[in-house]
């Protein structure tokens, strides 16, 4: 498995979360999980969303990495290349870290227009 990109996981209890995922034993050892909550909001060019990513258990813990079972999770997948430079720089904030990241090179704007291109569809239809 490839440890370089992240993963979003769902889980049987309707989580979702984004995390970097190794498959370690017949378990998922995830580090630094943020859950993702989608939030619909009215503007004057009609509905959107906004996504907001928080700590998942890390407010109960100091404790970074965890073991999930694989029979928890519904579905996972790649996060996209604008999910994931989104999740950089949310970790980056949450953990203060005095270091260069990768966020460093993009602005927020470069950040939310990658996550809306990939957001668009020719289906208008809402479900």
């Amino acid at each position: 498995m490839n440890e370089d990109t992240y993963k979003i996981l769902k889980l049987i209890s309707s989580e979702n979360i984004i995390c970097k995922l190794f498959e370690d034993d017949g378990k998922y050892e995830i580090s630094r999980p943020l859950l993702m909550n989608v939030h619909p909001k009215m503007t004057q060019k009609g509905m959107t969303e906004s996504l907001e990513l928080t700590r998942w258990v890390q407010p109960f813990t100091e404790q970074k990495s965890f073991a999930i079972d694989p029979k928890h999770v519904i579905i996972m997948f790649s996060a996209s290349p604008g999910l994931s430079i989104f999740y950089e720089s949310v970790i980056y904030k949450l953990e203060d870290n005095e270091e260069v990241s990768v966020v460093d090179n993009f602005k927020d704007e470069d950040i939310y227009d990658e996550l809306l291109n990939e957001l668009e569809t020719d289906n208008k239809s809402i479900h």
